[in-house]
């Protein structure tokens, strides 16, 4: 008889929109992960069980970026002359920019080399001084050795802040740009990181801390941290959640004698995170720094006119934190050097590894935190230091009305790195005969 139901014998299938779906697929190929490895992650992530013909189909309905239909040479070409034409201080190799142009959805062709062997040589074409500035030269380290340990993401989470953009560094009177970042000790995944007008202070960090607490849900078992005046509020919130303290104990099953809620050691014993910032200053730092410097190379920016200083913030610090994040996706999203007798993974993705710690041995160790014991403690924050815009704002809401204002009545130009100095000397002008008034 006829099937008038349309019902087959395996049931009802739970199918994800196609937008889902399209931005869960994207994902997959800006990690290049191996296709049956994206059938598993499709069932643990969605619950959308298929098979390797309805998943060919799918990237071809989406148009998902293929290493077997890449872009032709010419456009590969040009696209690897224009990121390293970004790398002012030719501080990447062909593998950064390899991940770089894989997230962006291009894919490099392999004829007959490996795709990074392409971008190499059209690199030594192009840019043959830059490799001679990344020659390896390695400083021995007087700190012993020993082996890291960890049980899975969030069992263990390093925390510290980076001055290398800070006062001193940059000498533009009282701009300064620190970071202060969260590193995963065992997937090697970097969950959060931001620009903070001040690293050192407990407050800051406090609402930053509460900041990362909300963004991942969660609060690993145990902190490490620096010894520095930043760490009173971060610690306590950390010790608040995990503790009976204020009727919490979101984690009555873990005896803090065995794991310590927070770990205080030096800074040069911190090396999940400290190791993590030279990459950083590499890839990225020292480029943004020359960009920053600019203006003040070229005596577009004075520290001794008032309005510089919040403008400056007002144009450069959504550029910055988008670099940063950029840099950051990277990061989570590049393979790992495999060490054969590492005890935790190795040569893996981080950000694979982060969110699918099972398939790596591990345990998911987060403890999750709900939203209503966050304000709570967000309240006894400010309760205690003031509001958050007194701690974490670069300018004030007056000023960002003002600057919002003369913006629009320049006509709004394109705003990037390359154009953010060409914007504040249009803005000067205009900004001075309002504040002069």
């Amino acid at each position: 008889m006829p099937n008038l139901t349309g019902k087959n014998g395996y049931g009802d299938k739970s199918c994800p929109s196609d937008e889902e779906l399209e931005k869960v697929l994207r994902r997959y190929a800006a990690q290049n992960l191996k296709q049956e490895v994206r059938i598993a992650n499709l069932k643990s992530d969605l619950n959308y069980s298929i098979r390797l013909i309805k998943l060919k189909q799918l990237h071809t309905k989406f148009g998902i970026p293929r290493i077997r239909k890449p872009l032709p040479i010419e456009v590969t070409r040009q696209a690897v002359i224009d990121e390293v034409q970004k790398d002012s201080l030719q501080n990447n190799g062909p593998n950064y920019f390899k991940k770089v142009l894989q997230q962006r959805g291009m894919m490099i062709p392999r004829f007959v080399s490996s795709s990074r062997d392409i971008i190499r040589k059209i690199m030594v074409e192009h840019f043959p001084l830059g490799f001679d500035n990344r020659f390896p030269g390695k400083k021995m380290s007087t700190i012993p050795r020993t082996a890291l340990n960890s049980n899975g993401p969030f069992h263990e989470i390093s925390c510290d802040g980076h001055e290398k953009l800070g006062k001193q560094a940059l000498e533009m009177g009282d701009i300064a740009l620190p970071i202060y970042g969260y590193k995963d000790k065992w997937s090697d995944t970097i969950p959060f990181m931001q620009f903070v007008p001040n690293s050192r202070t407990s407050a800051a960090i406090g609402y930053l801390f509460l900041d990362f607490i909300e963004t991942s849900g969660a609060i690993p078992i145990q902190m490490t941290v620096d010894k520095g005046s930043e760490i009173g509020w971060q610690y306590a919130i950390q010790d608040a959640f995990c503790s009976q303290l204020f009727s919490y104990a979101f984690a009555p099953d873990i005896d803090p004698k065995t794991y310590p809620v927070c770990r205080i050691i030096k800074s040069v014993h911190n090396i999940i995170i400290e190791g993590f910032w030279r990459w950083f200053k590499e890839k990225m730092g020292l480029n943004l720094k020359a960009v920053i410097l600019f203006g003040k190379e070229h005596r577009i920016f004075s520290p001794n006119v008032e309005f510089h200083r919040p403008l400056f913030y007002w144009i450069f610090i959504p550029l910055l934190q988008a670099e940063l994040d950029e840099f950051r996706n990277w990061w989570n999203h590049h393979r790992v050097r495999s060490q054969k007798d590492k005890n935790m993974p190795s040569g893996h993705v981080p950000w694979y590894a982060f969110n699918h710690p099972q398939n790596f041995g591990g345990l998911d160790c987060r403890i999750p935190i709900p939203q209503t014991a966050i304000d709570h403690m967000r309240e006894m924050l400010a309760e205690d230091v003031g509001p958050r815009e007194a701690h974490l704002s670069w300018f004030g809401a007056e000023f960002a009305e003002l600057a919002e204002t003369i913006y629009e009545a320049i006509g709004k130009p394109l705003l990037s790195l390359d154009t953010a100095w060409g914007v504040f000397q249009a803005m000067l002008t205009p900004m001075a005969n309002v504040i002069e008034l």
